[in-house]
């Protein structure tokens, strides 16, 4: 499997990356493509996607680096290659160097929800307990609640204050 940093909405794999993004997430948790241009100038934001030995498109992963925290802010699998184990290899390969890795989900509402749940405690997240609010990704769209998973430790409020100030503060862009 081979992993490509994506630069900008004119790399060449961008296109079918966003098709991916568009078609695995609800209106209210994406951005709108000119917003996504302008984040990919932000030092702090890395857009990564996965192709197979046949350069098919497997997987996008989109997340920040925020001081001691890194958040992913999107991920999902092409819906050819779920089930196939990718998911789990490209979040473990991920993982394995860093500390402090946090992401929103849904909270669990069906059986899809909780499937997501279920995968991310395999890989030894945990759920937080704090009430929070996704950051709205366009000027139009309303906060919503999810549900705050963290890598391997509960985070603390002063963690948690530090994170979501540092969310206000970069995904708001519109």
């Amino acid at each position: 499997m081979q992993e490509i940093k994506l630069e900008s909405i004119e790399t060449k794999l961008f296109k079918a990356t966003w098709s991916l993004y568009e078609g695995s997430f609800p209106s209210n948790e994406k951005r709108q493509l000119t917003t996504q241009e302008k984040i990919f100038k932000n030092q702090n934001y890395t857009a990564l996607c996965y192709l197979n030995s046949k350069n098919e498109l497997i997987a996008l992963l989109f997340y920040w680096k925020f001081d001691n925290f890194y958040f992913v802010e999107h991920f999902a699998v092409n819906p050819e290659y779920r089930g196939q184990s990718y998911g789990t290899k490209i979040l473990n390969d991920f993982l394995k160097d860093k500390n402090n890795v946090v992401l929103e989900i849904e909270p669990v509402c069906d059986e899809q929800t909780k499937k997501r749940l279920e995968f991310y405690k395999r890989l030894n997240f945990i759920e937080n307990s704090y009430e929070h609010f996704q950051i709205p990704l366009k000027k139009e769209d309303k906060s919503i609640i999810l549900t705050l998973l963290s890598y391997e430790k509960a985070i603390n409020n002063k963690e948690y204050s530090k994170l979501h100030e540092m969310m206000q503060e970069n995904l708001a862009i519109y």
